[in-house]
C-alpha cells in the first residue's frame, strides 16, 4: 500500500540554501524504520525557515540493496498510524 508523505527537501545552493517541501509516496512494506527526528529543527531555526515549528520524522525505506532517508513532516507516531489504518492486517509484535 503506497502512502503519501509530506517530504522536507533542502537544496545547497552554495552560500544559500532552499527550503522547499513536497509529496511523495512511499511503499509502506518498504519501510525500515520511523524515528522522531529533532535534528532538523535546530538547522531550520538557523535558516530562519517557515517550517521551523512543525515536527518531522527520520524514515528508513529500504531500496534493495540500499537505504535512503527521508525527513518527513509529522511525528513518527502520526505516520505510523496512516500506515496502521492503510494496512488493517497483521501488526507488530506487542502492538
Amino acid at each position: 500500500m503506497l502512502l503519501k508523505v509530506k517530504q522536507l527537501i533542502i537544496e545547497n545552493n552554495g552560500y544559500r540554501r532552499n527550503v522547499i517541501s513536497k509529496n511523495i509516496y512511499i511503499n509502506s512494506s518498504s519501510i525500515v524504520s520511523i524515528v522522531d527526528y529533532e535534528g532538523a529543527e535546530n538547522f531550520l531555526l538557523t535558516e530562519q525557515s517557515s517550517f521551523a515549528s512543525d515536527s518531522f520524522s527520520l524514515i528508513k525505506v529500504n531500496q534493495g540493496n540500499t537505504v535512503r532517508d527521508v525527513i518527513a513532516f509529522g511525528t513518527a507516531d502520526k505516520i505510523y498510524s496512516e500506515i496502521s489504518k492503510a494496512n488493517p492486517g497483521p501488526r507488530i509484535l506487542n502492538d
